[in-house]
C-alpha cells in the first residue's frame, strides 16, 4: 500500500513539474529524496535532476473570422465628375408628363390633352472652385393642343403661338445659360449670361422645386413684350420700330451682382439686361436704347436662400420667413418720359418651415405693371398666392391658390379682370425628385360668357 501510494505521489509530482516548469526550477519542499546515496554532511545538497517535460502540442490555429457581407452600394446623390483642381461637371434631367382638361370662358366644352409640360437636360458645376456654371435646355408643352382657334396655349392658359395646329411639337431651346463668379463667397457674386432677372419670389423659383403644379398664371405677363415669340408680342404689341427682345419665359441676357450680408439676413440682387432693343433709324444704329435694369431686396428673418434659384418649398429642410421687393425698368426708345417707360414693381412674402408633424408653406406676390410705350396692354395689378401644409406621415400636401389680374387698358378699352381659384394636392414620396400634383381650378373673367373649369394632373421626375 505504501509503495502504491508512493507511485501515485511520484506520478502526481511529475505531472505538476511538467506543467510548472516555467514557474519553478526546484522541486517542491516536500519532494521525496532521490535514491542515490546521500552526500557528505559538509557537502551542499545537490538539486535532484529535473524531469524534462514532454513537448506541448501547438495550439490549434484560430478559426478564420466569418466574412462580413459586402456593403450595399449606395447610389450617388449626384451624377457628378470631379477633377482635383476644384473643377467638376454635374448632370441632371427634369421630366413632367401631364394631363389637362381645360374649359374656356368664351366657348363651351372642354379640351383634353396629354402633353409633356417640361423636358429638360441640366448641366452645371464649378471651374477651379472659383466659378459656377449652369446650363439647361427645355422642350416645353410637347403635344399640347390649341384651346381656341388661332391661339396656342401653354398649361397656364397663356398664348404661345398663332396657329391652328392641333398638336404642338415645339423645338428645343436654351432655357438658362450663365456663369457665377464667387468673388467673396455668398457676400458678393457676379452672374453673367442668360438668366431670370431679379423680380418676384415666384419669378425666380426653379421649375424643379415649385409647390403648386406650375408658376402663378400672371407672374410672367411682361414676357410677352420681351419675348422672341412673334405671337406673344402680337398679343401685347411693343412700340412700332422696336425689335422683340431676347428673353424666353422670363429670361434675359445680362449681368447682375448679388449677395447676402448681415449674416444672411439681407439679400440683394441688381442687374442690367438686354430688354427690348430699338431698330435702326435715320440717326441711331440698332440697339441704341438704354438697357433694362432690375433689382431686388429680400429680408430673411430665419434661414437664407443661398442659391440662384429660390424654391417653392424646401419640404422641411429649411426654416424660411422672408419679405421681398423688386423693381424692373426700361426707358422707352423714343421718349425720356418716365410715364412712357416700362416698369414693374413687386412685394412678396414667403414662409416655409416645419410646424407640428409637417411643414407649413405660404407664398404671396403682388405685382404692379406699367407697360408704357414699351409693352402697351399690360394689366395694372396682379396677385398670386398659395398656402398648404405637408403632412409628414403620408407625404401629402393639401394646397389652396388664389390669383387675380385687374386694371389697365388696351387700345382704349379696359382689360377685363380675371380671378383664378384652385384647390389641389401634392404627393411627395421622394420630395422634389418624384412627386404627383393634381389641381382643380375655377376661372372667372369679367364680362365673359361664363366661368371655366380646369383640371391638371402632373408627374415630376427630377434628378440633379
Amino acid at each position: 500500500m505504501v509503495r502504491r501510494a508512493g507511485y501515485v505521489t511520484f506520478a502526481s509530482l511529475a505531472v505538476m513539474l511538467a506543467a510548472g516548469t516555467a514557474r519553478a526550477q526546484t522541486p517542491p519542499a516536500d519532494a521525496p529524496p532521490p535514491e542515490a546515496p546521500p552526500p557528505a554532511a559538509d557537502a551542499p545538497v545537490a538539486a535532484p535532476p529535473l524531469a524534462v517535460p514532454a513537448e506541448m502540442p501547438a495550439p490549434p490555429a484560430p478559426a478564420p473570422a466569418p466574412l462580413s457581407p459586402a456593403p450595399t452600394p449606395v447610389a450617388p446623390s449626384q451624377l457628378k465628375i470631379d477633377i482635383p483642381n476644384g473643377t467638376n461637371i454635374r448632370l441632371g434631367v427634369l421630366f413632367q408628363p401631364a394631363y389637362q382638361v381645360a374649359g374656356n370662358v368664351s366657348r363651351n366644352g372642354y379640351s383634353e390633352d396629354f402633353f409633356i409640360r417640361r423636358t429638360r437636360i441640366l448641366i452645371g458645376g464649378s471651374i477651379m472652385g472659383a466659378f459656377d456654371y449652369f446650363f439647361d435646355t427645355d422642350f416645353a408643352n410637347i403635344g399640347l393642343s390649341a384651346n381656341s382657334p388661332g391661339t396656342m396655349t401653354d398649361a397656364m392658359g397663356m398664348s404661345t403661338a398663332t396657329s391652328n395646329t392641333r398638336k404642338m411639337i415645339p423645338g428645343m431651346n436654351i432655357q438658362d445659360a450663365f456663369v457665377t463668379w464667387k468673388s467673396l463667397g455668398d457676400a458678393f457674386k457676379v452672374d453673367v449670361g442668360y438668366m431670370l432677372p431679379p423680380l418676384s419670389h415666384n419669378a425666380i423659383q426653379g421649375a424643379t422645386t415649385l409647390y403648386g403644379w406650375d408658376y402663378f398664371a400672371f407672374t410672367f405677363l411682361h414676357n410677352a413684350g420681351f419675348s422672341q415669340n412673334g405671337a406673344a408680342t402680337a398679343a401685347n404689341p411693343a412700340l412700332a420700330g422696336v425689335v422683340a427682345g431676347t428673353t424666353s419665359v422670363g429670361r434675359d441676357v445680362g449681368v447682375q451682382v448679388r449677395g447676402l450680408v448681415g449674416g444672411g439676413m439681407l439679400e440683394y440682387r441688381l442687374g442690367g439686361f438686354q430688354g427690348i432693343r430699338s431698330v435702326t433709324n435715320a440717326d441711331d444704329p440698332t440697339s441704341s436704347n438704354a438697357p433694362r435694369v432690375a433689382a431686388r431686396l429680400q429680408l430673411n428673418l430665419l434661414d437664407a436662400e443661398t442659391g440662384y434659384f429660390y424654391a417653392g418649398s424646401y419640404l422641411g429642410k429649411k426654416k424660411i420667413a422672408s419679405i421681398g421687393a423688386s423693381f424692373d425698368y426700361q426707358k422707352a426708345p423714343t421718349s425720356s418720359s418716365f410715364d412712357d417707360a416700362y416698369r414693374t414693381w413687386d412685394v412678396d412674402a414667403f414662409v416655409d418651415m416645419p410646424a407640428g408633424p409637417g411643414v407649413f408653406t405660404f407664398q404671396g406676390d403682388f405685382i404692379g405693371y406699367h407697360g408704357g410705350l414699351v409693352i402697351p396692354g399690360l394689366p395694372k395689378n396682379t396677385i398670386g398666392s398659395e398656402v398648404g401644409y405637408l403632412i409628414g406621415d403620408v407625404n401629402i400636401s393639401p394646397i389652396v391658390r388664389y390669383e387675380r389680374r385687374w386694371g389697365g387698358q388696351l387700345e382704349g378699352a379696359d382689360i377685363p379682370a380675371i380671378d383664378r381659384y384652385a384647390l389641389g394636392v401634392g404627393f411627395w414620396p421622394f420630395g422634389h425628385s418624384a412627386n404627383v400634383k393634381v389641381f382643380y381650378s375655377r376661372i372667372q373673367q369679367e364680362n365673359a360668357m361664363h366661368g371655366a373649369n380646369q383640371v391638371n394632373a402632373q408627374l415630376q421626375l427630377y434628378y440633379y
